[in-house]
């Protein structure tokens, strides 16, 4: 008895695969997270520490939508990695860093009343995460081979109308 497997189903599955390997990377990754609430013109900081060469990332959310917010990260030797005004209510930013360190996420509250915000600062660990991204890129490349196969064998016959 001979199983055969479609090109379809085997996209899906290295899809699906390579997304969860990806989804428990990221959920394994360093991160720090912290609350704060932040009157006019204070600050607040969050540090964390990363290894190697990479790319890191912040997400900040606040619960009001008009905020006006300094977000920086900066190194140990004060050097900035990343700066940002946020004025929306959800903020996902992405910053590189080049050596073995200590990245630290200020934030500012430059509006008038005081904020809540809820930050997070991690590492992608870009590194590890390359080996799922290939899985899912070459099962939709996969897919769409699939999909082209069948469409180009396909024929549409339209009825005739009736011409009288």
């Amino acid at each position: 008895m001979r199983l055969k497997i479609s090109l379809f189903y085997i996209g899906i599955l290295l899809i699906i695969s390579g997304s969860i390997w990806a989804g428990i990377l990221l959920n394994e990754s360093n991160k720090s997270r912290g609350d704060f609430l932040l009157e006019n013109s204070e600050a607040g900081s969050l540090s964390l520490k990363v290894k190697g060469n990479g790319i890191g990332f912040y997400f900040i959310s606040s619960e009001s939508y008009q905020n006006n917010i300094l977000a920086k990260v900066i190194d140990s030797h004060g050097n900035f990695l990343d700066i940002r005004k946020i004025t929306n209510k959800v903020t996902l930013d992405y910053f590189r860093f080049e050596h073995n360190d200590q990245v630290t996420l200020e934030i500012t509250n430059l509006s008038e009343k005081p904020v809540q915000l809820s930050t997070t600062i991690g590492d992608t660990r870009v590194q590890e995460i390359t080996f799922p991204a290939i899985l899912i890129f070459v099962g939709a490349m996969i897919l769409i081979f699939s999909g082209y196969k069948k469409l180009r064998n396909y024929i549409t016959e339209h009825p005739d109308e009736n011409k009288s």
